[in-house]
């Protein structure tokens, strides 16, 4: 089963945390990051919105610039 969100840091924090976006979808001016919607992905969205989740924020940064990136060359 696949999960969407727009939620564009959520999106940064599970491609920092290993998981993959398996497509973007077109929702007017934004995109929609398209998951697996597993066991690991369930846990690391609990993790971020309980603000249990810790990385590395140069590391953060990053995964935010590459997820830009991804968005536009949409």
């Amino acid at each position: 089963m696949e999960v969407e969100t727009q939620d564009f840091y959520l999106s940064a924090f599970l491609r920092l945390s290993g998981l993959e976006i398996i497509d973007l979808k077109n929702y007017g001016q934004r995109c929609l990051f398209v998951f697996n919607d597993d066991e690991r992905f369930q846990e690391l969205k609990k993790k971020y919105y309980w603000h249990e989740a810790h990385v590395d924020p140069m590391a953060y940064k990053q995964a935010i610039r590459k997820l830009k990136g991804l968005t536009m060359n949409r």
